[in-house]
């Protein structure tokens, strides 16, 4: 099957371009500005890489073909958040023009993928995919991680510090992380003609874990012996701390503070009654995916 991909300078779109094609999975992956997500990757790509810009169009958006059909069309949201009006209007352009490569290309299925903070938002994105005479799939995801993400980076780097700024909130929020490689997996696994038809649906870890008891899990298993004094402060000067004691692009805190803030834990009723799969224990996601 010849599958399309979109999103690819997210997390989890640089991660299906290297782990997402098989042999019956055959990922073409497009993305507007080659130079800059090829400076980006920290693994070998594995999928097809065509440069089509799908916010103006052109000519390589007019130019592209893929011979033989597209089996599915998967689109990651591309901008960072869905819930402030400049960014939503954005992310309907650039998903409509794509639902419209996908049909020139014989498509017409399409899943969608959005983070668990995306939800309150996502009316307007559900409008257009039904208004497009597409089959399409919503997949609402816990946070993704793994090598490379936000949290893996954020762990290593507050380990790695012989002190632990912390406040209680942030500290207690419950989430279920899953591994990026699991849920690639499980998108190839979907039996997506006949499965999850027009639904939304939500995808998290099979483990309910708190922040608090994620970084320790991370100290457990990759840093047993590091020697770090935690320090309790208020939640308001969080931010400030982090990015003078340990020097984290305020880029990041943001995302990661936004991301873990609107986290909360996912039971996968909404598609474990449809499908069989097993997760991998975060212990090991956290051990072996680095």
């Amino acid at each position: 099957m010849e599958v399309l991909l979109s999103g690819l300078n997210s997390y989890l779109g640089k991660r299906a371009m290297s782990n997402l094609s098989k042999e019956d999975f055959n990922v073409h992956g497009i993305v507007r500005d080659l130079d800059l997500f090829k400076s980006r990757l920290f693994e070998k790509i594995t999928a097809t890489l065509d440069k089509v810009d799908l916010l103006r169009k052109g000519k390589e958006f007019d130019s592209f073909k893929i011979d033989s059909g597209i089996g599915l069309a998967i689109y990651i949201t591309h901008v960072p958040t869905l819930g402030e009006y400049v960014n939503l209007n954005l992310e309907l352009i650039t998903l409509r023009n794509f639902i419209e490569l996908t049909k020139l290309n014989g498509g017409r299925r399409i899943v969608y993928i959005a983070r668990l903070m995306d939800k309150p938002y996502i009316t307007e994105v559900e409008a257009l995919l039904k208004a497009s005479d597409i089959t399409y799939t919503i997949v609402l995801k816990n946070l993704a991680i793994g090598k490379g993400s936000v949290l893996d980076k954020y762990m290593h780097q507050l380990i790695n510090g012989k002190y632990l700024p912390y406040d209680k909130f942030f500290a207690n929020v419950k989430f279920n992380p899953i591994s990026s490689l699991d849920l690639l997996r499980w998108i190839y696994n979907v039996d997506w003609d006949k499965n999850f038809i027009n639904e939304t649906i939500e995808i998290g870890g099979s483990s309910t874990v708190t922040v608090q008891e994620m970084y320790r899990l991370y100290k457990k298993t990759l840093y047993p012996n590091a020697d770090v004094k935690s320090i309790l402060l208020p939640h308001f000067i969080m931010s400030m701390v982090f990015q003078q004691a340990y020097h984290i692009h305020k880029e990041d805190v943001i995302e990661f503070r936004r991301l873990m803030e609107r986290e909360y834990p996912i039971d996968n009723t909404s598609w474990k009654n449809t499908m069989l799969f097993s997760f991998t224990p975060l212990a090991e996601v956290i051990k072996l995916d680095q």
